[in-house]
């Protein structure tokens, strides 16, 4: 049986990044083999715009890649009016590593910082 890892992100935080902040929000998530990690990316929607997209990339030697590259199947996107959540199964040691997630807005096209994760996927503990 697997449980879901999830990271709930200040809405302050959030609030200083969509306002053009130039600070970046960075947090860092544990998993275990074989569990679910949802890496949730709260965002505060400017007044009267509407989320065009958002972009979740994983940080290699070679540079950001995008997420279904790294992950395929294993990695979803699902966004709503206040957050957008990755979602991984099935993690590996492989998906320890850096990720970033950027929202963009229909109206305000101002550059925003990404909200870095830090995950670390842990063996799963042993029951003695």
């Amino acid at each position: 049986m697997t449980s879901a890892v999830s990271v709930i992100l200040c809405f302050a935080a959030m609030a200083a990044l969509a306002h053009g902040s130039d600070e970046y929000e960075r947090y860092n998530v544990k998993g275990y083999v074989g569990e679910s990690a949802d890496l949730e990316c709260f965002f505060t929607m400017p007044e009267g715009d509407t989320l065009d997209h958002s972009r979740w990339r994983r940080v290699l030697a070679s540079g950001p890649v995008d997420v279904s590259v790294v992950l395929g199947d294993r990695g979803s996107i699902k966004c709503n009016e206040k957050l957008c959540v990755l979602a991984i199964v099935d993690l590996s040691t492989l998906d320890t590593g850096t990720y970033l997630c950027e929202v963009y807005f229909v109206k305000d096209t101002r550059p925003r910082p990404p909200v870095i994760f830090d995950l670390d996927v842990l063996d799963a503990p042993t029951l003695n």
